[in-house]
């Protein structure tokens, strides 16, 4: 119980320091999810058919929905199956890819085997509000415990945005749960559990979950109702306890709270002097307050060296990936490349294809940076001026330490350029700093990446700045937002959008797959370190099974 309790104490304290350091949990996708339903059938195997209803609201951004549940030790999940509003059934691949774009995921559900466990996925779709019925066998859910069967299992945990409300039903398909074989615990939410007079155990929240909140159930039965359930390595009293230490010691929440106090405080501290600039003059100046004005205006006459060397000097880092896609992007409207799908040559399947960089000849970029780019990738390229993303893969270690000297070359110029414009000079101590106007652009770059994000949504004057989307594009790539952006654009101008598609090569259709092909060739430069070896943590069976997070991504 104190390694518990140690353990929670040091995993909580790191999340904070991890908030601290500015890791912080992803953005949702979505407006809002206002409602999960969950029904459980319980098999006398142990096994369940689980079916969730998901009502989202006001998608706008992501590729996939996904569910992830981990500390699945003994259990194994199967059989999975996905609807929309529609009624329509989504296609199971066999293997899913989560690096497919949106339009490639429509319609398509997967399950992916992951490290931690599994992840159920399946493809967005259409943006706006959306229904997803998602059913699957989850074996091994209930275990003999030798006294009691039962189970602790985490239904809801930290999804993109925390469900308004959830309801929670299990049954048994010809057995009635009641008081005299069956008892219900929930834990992490506010709300009721019952035993219902219709032989089914329920589960309701009495109020919206919070972003730290979490639905976990435990369940007791008679274990004559589970004759062929698997033996769990502990008796139920134990599961329990475990279950009540991890969700009620008093005393431990006291410290804890005590203790957040204390970070917050350092929290905030950190934050007010993190948001605070120093400026070459020497006075001060705060972020604070004007994160969210909106700039239609390109910053910076459109050079990302110099944007790319601002956001540093806001200590906002963009990676060198999201860098290569922005000249990338600037170089298939300039003409200089074309980024498609290519046939392998050599493939024993039919017609498989490989995204490609094909470059032309005629016509290469001017500025120095962008050369050396530009060189950079030529040199992997076919005698034909074609390098396909296998190539990048394989040459990846060797790319990684000439793409990161780039990158480190780009926030130089970057830094050269925003001198000469007096946006920035070397304070007493040779530091470089923003001037006073300096500043002021700087924060016209962070207006403009909040234009983008909500472009979505139309401006008053319903003015869509169709002369400026080429510019867009391309900080958008910066800022990692390519794909969202073009969804954008289609939405708010579809006639224009087949106009500004015929600027890239494309035609309205496979410019949506523009910015996908130009993300798999860009993450390709990054070597795979991840490696497949490592260790796992067991609970001895005494943990919450499922949980691990999921929402649209």
């Amino acid at each position: 119980m104190k390694n518990n309790k140690r353990n929670l104490f040091i995993i909580s304290v790191l999340f904070i320091m991890m908030s601290i350091t500015g890791i912080t949990p992803a953005f949702a996708a979505e407006d809002a999810i206002p409602s999960i339903s969950i029904e459980v059938i319980l098999n006398n195997d142990g096994s369940a058919l689980i079916t969730e209803i998901w009502e989202v609201r006001g998608v706008y951004s992501g590729t996939e929905y996904y569910k992830a549940l981990h500390n699945m030790d003994g259990m194994s999940v199967h059989s999975l199956k996905v609807w929309d509003e529609s009624g329509i059934q989504f296609k199971a691949l066999e293997n899913w890819d989560t690096s497919l774009s949106r339009e490639e995921k429509a319609g398509t559900s997967g399950i992916l085997k992951t490290s931690e466990g599994y992840e159920l996925c399946w493809g967005i779709g259409s943006y706006g509000d959306r229904e997803y019925t998602i059913q699957y066998t989850l074996e091994g859910l209930v275990k003999n415990y030798g006294d009691y069967a039962g189970f602790y299992h985490r239904f809801i945990s930290d999804l993109s945005s925390a469900p308004e409300s959830i309801y929670i039903k299990i049954s048994m398909e010809d057995t009635s749960l009641t008081k005299d074989n069956a008892r219900i615990w929930g834990y992490g939410f506010q709300g009721e559990v019952e035993i219902s007079k219709d032989g089914i155990l329920k589960v309701f929240s009495s109020e919206a979950l919070g972003r730290r909140d979490y639905v976990n159930v435990l369940s007791r039965f008679d274990k004559e109702l589970f004759p062929l359930a698997a033996t769990a390595n502990m008796s139920f009293e134990q599961l329990q306890e475990s279950a009540e230490n991890d969700n009620s010691d008093i005393d431990f929440i006291v410290l804890f709270i005590a203790l957040a106090i204390v970070l917050i405080v350092i929290v905030f501290t950190h934050a007010f002097f993190h948001s605070r600039y120093k400026l070459a003059d020497g006075t001060s100046v705060r972020l604070q307050g004007k994160e969210h004005i909106y700039s239609t205006c390109i910053p910076l006459n459109g050079s990302i060296p110099a944007v790319y060397s601002a956001m540093k000097l806001l200590r906002k880092e963009i990676p060198y990936e999201n860098l290569i896609g922005a000249y990338l992007i600037r170089w298939q409207k300039a003409g200089y490349i074309s980024i498609e799908e290519r046939e392998l040559k050599e493939s024993n399947k039919e017609e498989e294809k490989e995204e490609a960089i094909t470059f032309r000849l005629d016509a290469t970029p001017t500025e120095i940076v962008e050369q050396r780019l530009f060189n950079y990738l030529m040199d992997y390229a076919d005698q034909d001026g074609i390098l396909l993303k296998s190539v990048v893969e394989e040459s990846a270690e060797e790319l990684y330490d000439k793409l990161t000297d780039w990158a480190i070359d780009v926030k130089k110029e970057g830094r050269r350029e925003l001198i000469n414009l007096n946006l920035a000079a070397k304070d007493t101590k040779g530091i470089l700093r923003f001037t006073a106007t300096g500043f002021d652009q700087a924060v016209q770059i962070l207006g403009l990446k909040e234009y983008l994000m909500e472009m979505h949504r139309p401006n008053e004057k319903g003015d869509s700045f169709t002369e400026l989307w080429g510019d867009y594009l391309v900080f958008a790539a910066l800022f990692d937002m390519g794909e969202r952006v073009l969804e954008s654009m289609k939405n708010l101008e579809p006639e224009y959008f087949g106009t500004f598609s015929r600027m890239y090569g494309c035609n309205a259709y496979s410019m949506m797959y523009l910015m996908n092909r130009t993300n798999h060739i860009t993450s390709a430069t990054t070597p795979n370190i991840s490696g497949t070896g490592g260790s796992t943590s067991s609970f001895g069976g005494g943990g919450f099974s499922g949980g691990g997070g999921g929402g649209s991504r």
